[in-house]
Parts: C-alpha cells; sequence; structure tokens
C-alpha cells in the first residue's frame, strides 16, 4: 500500500499540488476496473494528477487501474483480482500487450533511505509506460518534488529542468545524449541520473561523468514483463560476469548468446544480446536488431555502437529501409559536432565493414528522432 505524504510536490502545466490534494473518491465503489486513455485524458486536463488520483481511487476500491497508453482496445473479461497496475509493453517486437503489476513489484527500493536529500525530479518518460510509472512512485514514496510535461519535447524538457533545479533524472541513454547537447552552456545540478531501456555504452557513461561529475549515476535493467532486475552503479558498460551465479529480485541470470531469466518454473528469453569479457558482461543490441542485407546478417545496434565512438559524432542512428533486391538497406542518421569530419571518420570506418554492413544512406540532423518511448527505432522502414 503506498500512501501520499504532504510533503510530495507535483508541477504539471497550468498544475501545482501536493499530496493533500489526493484523496480517495466516493463514486469508484461500483466500478469493477479503472482506464485512463494516455491521448483522451491528457487532452482534458494533465495526465500525470489524473493518473496519481486513479491509483489512490483503485487501492482504495482494490480494483485494478488500466494506464491504456495508445489507447488500444483492452479486454476486460480476464482482468486480475484486486489492486494492480495495467501497463502496455513498449511493443518493440509487435503489438503492446497489456501486463498487470501488483505494487510491491513497481515500488522503488531505496523508499526508506533517511539519509537521502529531497529530489525534483523531471519526468522524462511517458507516465503510463513502465519506467515513466516508476519514476512517478520514486517521488510519492520518498516525498520529493515531480516535474512533467507529457507533450513537451526534450528541448523543451532540457529547459524545465534549468528552470526548476531539477536534480534527479531517469531517461533512455540516447534521451540523455540529447539532453546533453541541450545543456552544454549551463546544466542542472544533477545529483542522480538513472538510465535504462537501451543499451548504457561507455562513451554516454563518460560523457555523463564529464559533463555531470557530481551525479551518481546507474543504469537499470528491466523488462516490462519481469520488472527491475539489477542496476550497475561501477560506471561500466555491462555488468560484472560473476553476477551471473547470482539472482536479482527472485531472478537467476543465465547467458546464452541472449540474457535469459529464470524463476523457479519461469523463464524468459530477453531477446537481449550478449558477449562475454574476462570481466564484464556487454550487451550488444536487441535479437530483433538483426537485419537481413542480402543473404548477411547485419547487428544494427553492434553497428550503430561502432559509428557513435567515431570521432566527431555525437550520436546515431543505424536502421534499415527495405530494398527488393537486396531484401533491406543499411541508413544511418548522424548528429556530428563537424559533418566533414564525420563523413570522413565514417567513410574510413566503411572501408572496414562488409558491403552488407555498410550504411548506404547517410542524413544528418540536429537531434536524433527517438520513439515515444524515448528509444531509437531501427527495424525495416
Amino acid at each position: 500500500m503506498f500512501v501520499i505524504d504532504e510533503q510530495f510536490s507535483l508541477i504539471e502545466p497550468g498544475l501545482q499540488c501536493c499530496g493533500i490534494d489526493f484523496t480517495p473518491s466516493a463514486d469508484c465503489k461500483s466500478k469493477t476496473f479503472i482506464e485512463l486513455n494516455g491521448a483522451a485524458d491528457n487532452a482534458t486536463s494533465p495526465l500525470v494528477s489524473k493518473m496519481i488520483q486513479a491509483m489512490v481511487d483503485a487501492q482504495q476500491a482494490d480494483i485494478p487501474v488500466i494506464f491504456n497508453r495508445t489507447n488500444q482496445g483492452i479486454d476486460d473479461s480476464n482482468l486480475p483480482t484486486g489492486f494492480a497496475i495495467g501497463l502496455l509493453t513498449s511493443g518493440t517486437t509487435g503489438q503492446p500487450k497489456l501486463v498487470f503489476h501488483r505494487l510491491n513489484k513497481l515500488m522503488p527500493k531505496n523508499a526508506n533511505n533517511t539519509e537521502k536529500v529531497a529530489s525534483r525530479w523531471l519526468l522524462c518518460y511517458h507516465p503510463m509506460s513502465f519506467a515513466g510509472l516508476q519514476v512517478i512512485l520514486q517521488a510519492i514514496v520518498s516525498k520529493d518534488t515531480l516535474i512533467a510535461d507529457v507533450d513537451a519535447n526534450l528541448q523543451r524538457k532540457s529547459e524545465l529542468a534549468i528552470k526548476h533545479s531539477v536534480n534527479a533524472i531517469s531517461a533512455t541513454p540516447s534521451m540523455m545524449r540529447a539532453l546533453l547537447m541541450s545543456w552544454h552552456t549551463k546544466s542542472p545540478p544533477l545529483a542522480v541520473i538513472t538510465l535504462g531501456g537501451e543499451i548504457a555504452d561507455q562513451r554516454t557513461l563518460d560523457a555523463i561523468k564529464l559533463q555531470c561529475p557530481r551525479a551518481k549515476v546507474r543504469h537499470i535493467y528491466a523488462t516490462t514483463e519481469a520488472g527491475v532486475i539489477f542496476s550497475v552503479k561501477d560506471g561500466l558498460a555491462g555488468f560484472p560476469r560473476t553476477w551471473l551465479k547470482q539472482e536479482f529480485n527472485g531472478w537467476q541470470l543465465r547467458a546464452t548468446h541472449t540474457l535469459q531469466l529464470n524463476r523457479r518454473n519461469e523463464s524468459i528469453d530477453t531477446g537481449d544480446c550478449i558477449t562475454l569479457t574476462d570481466d564484464r558482461v556487454l550487451f550488444t543490441g536487441r535479437e530483433d536488431s538483426l537485419v537481413n542485407v542480402g543473404g548477411v546478417k547485419v547487428n544494427l545496434e553492434t553497428l550503430e555502437q561502432k559509428i557513435i565512438a567515431l570521432v566527431g559524432i555525437i550520436d546515431a542512428r543505424v536502421y534499415a529501409k527495405a530494398n527488393p533486391i537486396t531484401g533491406a538497406l543499411i541508413c544511418v542518421e548522424l548528429c556530428a559536432e563537424d559533418q566533414q569530419i564525420a563523413k570522413e571518420a565514417l567513410k574510413e570506418l566503411a572501408e572496414q565493414l562488409e558491403p552488407a554492413a555498410r550504411p548506404r544512406i547517410i542524413t544528418f540532423s540536429e537531434q536524433i528522432s527517438l520513439s515515444a518511448t524515448g528509444k531509437k527505432q531501427r527495424l525495416i522502414q
């Protein structure tokens, strides 16, 4: 059970409220579940405050609450009993699926840290995503301040962070690289940075350390189906190889060519490809990011990491386009400090790649295109 303390504060466009503003509504007693739609409910008033009120009401009535981010049809014939929170999966590999979570699975583990300093969180994710809901709950149970603007783009969010002196943030590595570029002249006083949703590569971790030297950085490994599995705080990409012998939140890690999660009679193939070094397990990309180019399989994320490591390139998005002859072509969107230097570096790299992996279409942009979940879209377009 969660209780909203009066010290919790929420700032949304046209709204500023605190914990005492959220009390159970009386009109939920006859309902079997509560559902909020991402677009429809956000259009009439700030969405995060509605979500918090819905959780308070659902908990009081002991019924499920569904946060329907993409407004898809919901089958309400097989709902769980009691209070549970339904979220849609990201849909990376297909139609988003509705998955219900009990509150104890979603609650942050550091809520009782008496030594913590009050934080001002910026909500970067969509609030109806797994990662977004975790930020909301973190701010609630820690009695912190949450700044949210669901419709804001990353440039606007970077401005909100400075305006409100945000000192805690949770984002994908792609989001974080874009925010760092926006803060090249002035950064908010970040003390806590949490990365998740994508591979936290070493170059991104080093860039954060350089620009936000006082911040504690961790990257979280989680799935919508299993919840948070572990977090890495040593500033290095991947995770220690010794963790393969340990259990995290009830899940035993196992390495094949992908990371496997095992718990009693339950097994999940995460689809996250890994490689082992002497002391680390490194993520190399999603299994479904493999694209067939003329009979040769190309790992888009592995190629992307090689490109991001080149001199003069700030960020990159490698994706595939359909082609009637080879099946697909490799394309790259670049964000570079100097386009000419970036072109030369990319040309030099391409000469070392097998022909199927060489980028055939190259474009430059000021900010890499991201999906609604803050991730790069790579599959065939």
